[in-house]
């Protein structure tokens, strides 16, 4: 069964304390009480986690939201043996090099963050020589390694979840336009994965990340030359026929762009933000109707702003549900005066799992307890095995767990944008299979499914 880390539904979150060691007694004249009557001592049990942060730099507002988000989980787990512990990395390799060996120094537990790529592969390093775990934000699987996990949304999860919906739906013949770099590359190898399992490709772009660019690699993933020259050769052909006939269904074509549609039924665009505003609206003007043409994206198009866009109307995207998120980050806004970055739930389930995983964890052990057999209990508590617990976590972005090799899956919903936000097209898994086997849902056995899929395979 998942252990369900659940949101408290009010209590406005206050700064934590810092957990204070218990007074020492006073002296006292008289002789000490019988030794059935003494009152034995304990020590209190301490976990101490390492927060490794950009405070500082340009993504310095970003880290201190991860903070904020970490504290929220800590104060809605209302457990004290959890004790945060925050360093600068200041964005950069060397200074989450310099953060980790102070936390080390200060005798951490585990390590939360960091958060760019190159600062996990950094920080990891230090934490592996010196036998500790990392949970870092970052969705790059590159700097993921055995006891080295990322927390990320990984764009390979939201390829391979929204193409295996569109198989599911009847699509089998899939484009893509992929960004020059380095996330371009990885979605593309992600697509292609995907794709070999339930269909094919069968046109392929990339283009520079310039909005003033975008024209040409747009118009040859439509193949929009050909398809429009087709059209002139049709037209030219039935004129010359001097048919009343012809010259009508001539007349009617040259009211078109182009003949026939374009190679595939599906195009995965896995852009966001300005660019995507770009590339939308050339998408139908070059041919690409989405209309006709399934549009699909990834984790970069969970984003409100996104979504007044009309060609977007109807596109489908993998992402977790909204609606947890957006109760938390009400909260938040709430509790800090600003609106939470979409990374903050990150750091919240991961507070949040580490107050799961301790749970069972006695308070206190009795005085005289040997160090060593403390750590030990807490090593067992927070060991890899229960951390890459097949059965998952649920947090507030859904059900996920992590893999032996540090990276993670995820549930995710495939999310349709319509015109007053978004709407479930498919619904996440509620179980998480055995490691390996397929995390969506069971393909569409419905009628209209499978009319769509034969209508597909015909063509």
């Amino acid at each position: 069964m998942a252990v369900l880390l659940c949101l408290a539904a009010c209590a406005t979150p206050a700064p934590r304390p810092e957990p204070t060691a218990p007074a020492p007694p006073s002296p006292v004249a008289e002789a000490a009480p019988p030794e059935d009557e003494a009152v034995a001592e304990e020590v209190a049990v301490e976990i101490r986690v390492a927060m490794l942060l950009p405070l500082s730099g340009t993504e310095g507002e970003t880290g201190q939201a991860l903070l904020d988000a970490a504290t929220m989980a800590l104060m809605d787990a209302y457990d004290p043996r959890i004790r945060l512990l925050p360093f600068d990395t200041a964005g950069t390799p060397d200074g989450a090099e310099a953060a980790a060996r102070m936390a080390v120094e200060k005798g951490v537990h585990i390590f939360v963050g960091p958060l760019l790529a190159d600062n996990v592969a950094a920080a990891g390093d230090v934490a592996a020589a010196a036998g500790l775990m990392t949970l870092g934000f970052s969705n790059d699987a590159r700097v993921a390694a055995p006891r080295r996990y990322i927390l990320g949304f990984l764009p390979e999860n939201e390829v391979r979840r929204v193409v295996e919906h569109a198989s599911d739906s009847g699509y089998n013949r899939f484009g893509g336009l992929f960004s020059e770099g380095r996330y371009g590359d990885r979605v593309r190898t992600a697509f292609g994965d995907a794709v070999a399992v339930v269909g094919r490709v069968t046109a392929l772009e990339r283009y520079p990340p310039d909005a003033d660019a975008l024209a040409g690699p747009i118009q040859r993933l439509g193949d929009y030359e050909r398809r429009r020259d087709a059209l002139r050769l049709e037209v030219r052909t039935l004129r010359d026929l001097g048919d009343d006939m012809t010259d009508e269904i001539a007349d009617s074509l040259e009211a078109r762009e182009v003949l026939g549609p374009p190679p595939f039924e599906a195009v995965l665009v896995p852009e966001g933000g300005a660019l995507l505003r770009t590339i939308a609206p050339l998408l139908p003007f070059y041919e690409i109707d989405p209309a006709e043409v399934k549009l699909m994206g990834t984790g970069l198009w969970d984003d409100p702003d996104l979504r007044g866009e009309p060609p977007l109307q109807g596109a489908w995207y993998a992402a977790p549900l909204p609606g947890p998120r957006a109760a938390w980050a009400q909260r938040f806004e709430t509790a800090f005066g600003d609106r939470p970055p979409r990374i903050a739930t990150l750091s919240y389930d991961a507070v949040a799992l580490l107050a799961a995983m301790i749970r069972d964890l006695p308070p206190t052990l009795p005085a005289g307890t040997d160090p060593a057999f403390m750590e030990s209990l807490i090593g067992q508590a927070l060991s890899p095995e229960r951390l890459t617990d097949e059965r998952g976590f649920s947090g507030l972005d859904g059900l996920f767990r992590l893999l032996p090799d540090g990276t993670n899956e995820r549930a995710l919903a495939v999310l349709e944008i319509v015109r007053d936000g978004v709407r479930v097209a498919a619904p996440p898994i509620e179980a998480f299979p055995r490691f390996g086997e397929r995390l969506s849902p069971l393909p569409d056995r419905s009628e209209a499914g499978f009319k769509r899929s034969t209508a597909s395979q015909g063509d």
